[in-house]
Formats: C-alpha cells, structure tokens, sequence
C-alpha cells in the first residue's frame, strides 16, 4: 500500500512539473511574439533597391573638314542606384542617383545625371533635386534612339536633357501623363537660370503624343539678359512588324530686353528617328535632322543633317552598332564620322 501511496506522488509531482514547464513554454513564447510585434520595423521592409548601368564605348573616324582623325569616346556611359520604400497604401519614398563615366577620357565618374528624392502617392508624384524635365521625357525622348551622345541632333544644341535645382510633379490619369516641374536656384545656377516645364503626354496602344513648354530666363553672347520660350511636339509609332517612326518639331523664341535694339529671334528644332528590323539580331536606324536659331548673319549656327546606324543587338542588352552620321552646317566646315561602339546594361535588383 505504501509503495503504491509513493507511485501516486511521484506521478502527480511529474504531471505538476510538466504543467508548469508547457505553462512556462508559452508564456515565453508569447512574450517573444509580442516583442517581434513591437520592434521597429527594417528599413528594408516592403523596399526595392536596384543598381544599374550603362556602359557605351566608341571609336570614331572624324573628318571636319580640317582634320581627320581617329578618337576613342563616350556615347553617355553611366552608372546609377535607385531605391524605394512603400510606407503606406499607394505611398512610396523614392531617392536616385545617377553618375556618368567617363570613358573617353580616365574612366573617372563624372558628373551627376540625376540626384533627387521623391513621393509618389495616389495623387502623384512630387520630386526634388536633379531630375529629367517634362521636355525630355515626353517629347525628344521618342527620338533619342541613335548611339551618340549628341542625340538627338538638333534637340541638343539647346534644349534641357537634365536640369539641377528642379522641383517636378507628375500624374498619371488613364491613358495622359500630366508633368510640370519648376528651377530654383537664386541666381547663380549651375547655367545661371530659372525654368519652367510643363508638359503632357498621351500613350494608346503603340502611338505616342507629346506636348511641352519650357519657360526659362537666360542671357545672350553679349550678356543681354532675357528669356527662351519653347512650344515642342512629338508623334511616335510602333508598328505591327516592329518598325518605328517619330517625328520632334520645337518653335523656339528667343526675346532680350536690348532696349531700342531689337534682338529678338525665333529658331527651331527638327528630330526625326526610323527604326526597321530586318532580322531578329539586326535593325536599321535612320534619322534626320535640323537646327535653326534665327540668327541671319554668319555666326548663325544652323545645320542640318542625317545618321545612319546597324545594329547587332546577340542579346536584349548587348548591342554592337556602326554609325555614319553627317552634318552640314550653314556658315562653318560640316562633320562626318564613322563609329563603331558597344553598349552593355545591367540591373540588379533587391527587394525586401
């Protein structure tokens, strides 16, 4: 009877000590689930950071027509980081540099391209620091599709591609994107300018509309101060055989506040870009183009021109291209080249 009184107590000591021990258990594991539950969240929690590049060398034969010679360059060889954080429904941070390299030259980073921080939201985007402006990626954007880093031809000579300073806002409503930005830099800017851009754009299946405006005080060789103002329009198109056409045109007037002498102008810009693939790995582009400024003496810059370019694209981004680009100026020797460049891409991509 003893021996079976002793079997009882240990039995129900045993139960009493794994009772307390499962009790034990839980409790500690609710209180490291309520301390997972009150630990500050990771920054990279619902974010996506990317680093990508472009990498563009080239190797010209130039003849302008005093000169020839031979030139290793650069077709806008870059490298850039981009990161962003979504911390609410439909809210998102989004920061972005971007770097050029300088291949032409040492190889060093040169300049920043871009350099902001943004919000989007359901309401849209706002962005502050160095960004692309409406006029770009709306309008010379659809004819930027040559290898060189003066493309496109005439857009270039005098139209925003990047601009420092800049405060954008950006809005998409179905099938429109509403863009507007705004330049604050005192007055000593990195081109000694304030700016406004507004700009909309119009995407349906494969056709693209482009409208822009560009506002922007500036001074004129003598240092006459005054302003630009540039109405600029695009078409593009993708057809059903992948052929693709676009046509830029921009009305340019120039007004300076020369008192009783009149120095107002009015210029313009024409870009065109055709695109034909003739095989699977291989594509035509062609392009032509024309640059006024409404000067009508001989220090006029005017020119005109055309590119012609094959390409050999043995991957979706690997791209080998020999380039003939001519252009013949009004009042100065024209320029031909021949080039034979590379280009490389990346992205790497990280989500948390």
């Amino acid at each position: 009877m003893k021996t079976l009184k002793s079997l009882v107590a240990i039995a129900v000591s045993l139960c009493c000590v794994n009772a307390y021990a499962a009790e034990d258990t839980a409790s500690l594991e609710a209180r490291i689930a309520q301390l997972e539950k009150n630990a500050a969240p990771s920054q990279f929690e619902n974010s996506q950071v990317s680093l990508y590049g472009s990498i563009r060398p080239t190797l010209s034969y130039l003849d302008d027509g005093q000169d020839k010679t031979w030139d290793v360059r650069d077709a806008l060889s870059r490298i850039g980081i981009k990161a962003s954080t979504e911390f609410a429904d439909g809210w998102t941070a989004i920061a972005q540099g971007e770097w050029s390299v300088d291949i032409a030259n040492s190889g060093n980073f040169g300049k920043a391209r871009q350099a902001y921080a943004a919000i989007a939201s359901p309401y849209g985007q706002v962005g502050i620091g160095k960004q692309r402006p409406a006029q770009y990626t709306l309008v010379a954007e659809y004819v930027d599709i040559f290898n060189h880093g003066n493309s496109p031809y005439a857009y270039d000579h005098e139209s925003p591609f990047f601009v420092d300073n800049f405060v954008t806002y950006q809005l998409v409503t179905g099938d429109f994107t509403w863009m507007a930005g705004a330049q604050f830099d005192g007055d000593s800017g990195e081109d000694a300018t304030d700016m406004i851009n507004v700009g909309v754009g119009y995407d349906l299946n494969q056709l693209h509309i482009g409208l822009g405006y560009v506002a922007q005080n500036t001074a004129d060789t003598s240092g006459v101060e005054g302003d630009d103002k540039t109405v600029g329009g695009v078409v593009a198109y993708t057809f059903s055989n992948d052929m693709y056409m676009a046509v830029s045109y921009q009305d340019k007037q120039y007004n300076y506040n020369a008192g009783s002498m009149n120095k107002d102008r009015s210029g313009s810009t024409l870009d065109t870009a055709f695109a034909y693939p003739i095989s699977d790995d291989y594509k035509v582009k062609l392009g032509y183009f024309q640059f006024k400024d409404g000067i009508n003496d001989t220090t006029s810059a005017d020119y005109d021109g055309f590119n012609t370019t094959l390409e050999w694209n043995p991957l979706a981004n690997v791209r080998v291209h020999l380039e003939y680009l001519d252009k013949s100026y009004d009042n100065r020797e024209d320029d031909q080249a021949v080039t034979i460049g590379f280009r490389y891409d990346f992205n790497l991509t990280w989500q948390g």
